[in-house]
């Protein structure tokens, strides 16, 4: 039987966490990453389904429908510093399982995301080429 102290457990709980802020830095970037390319993504797209207005009344409905779109886009996160911190293990499992479910949640909607993203990639396709047929 090996005795392990409480040195050694809140060592052990303190190097946990410096190896969990790590990972965290790892996926803010990449977090930072997707939502760039998205925004550019959506840019892009906007951009082609303005194509598709063959009249100005056609234009001022796909105008009002993005406008609609964009008024319900959840805003860039903005910084607020920590509050008050309960540092209890209590509190801090209870966070911890906060996180987990959150990043289920997340990777469900990635995959939601990926199906999009083939269905747009599959139109943007076809329209690539119904329009190189029109030259």
């Amino acid at each position: 039987m090996s005795v392990v102290s409480d040195a050694d457990k809140s060592k052990r709980i303190q190097q946990t966490f410096d190896e969990f802020n790590e990972s965290w830095l790892v996926y803010w970037n990449a977090y930072i990453d997707l939502q760039n390319q998205l925004y550019e993504s959506l840019k892009a797209a906007r951009d082609v389904t303005w194509l598709g207005a063959t009249d100005s009344a056609k234009m001022s409905e796909i105008n009002a429908a993005q406008r609609q779109l964009f008024s319900t886009m959840p805003r860039r996160l903005d910084y607020v510093p920590l509050g008050q911190i309960n540092r209890s293990m209590d509190y801090a499992l209870g966070k911890v399982n906060e996180l987990l479910a959150a990043l289920f949640s997340e990777k469900e909607k990635c995959k939601r995301l990926e199906t999009a993203i083939d269905i747009l990639t599959e139109k943007a396709n076809r329209t690539k080429q119904e329009l190189q047929t029109e030259k």
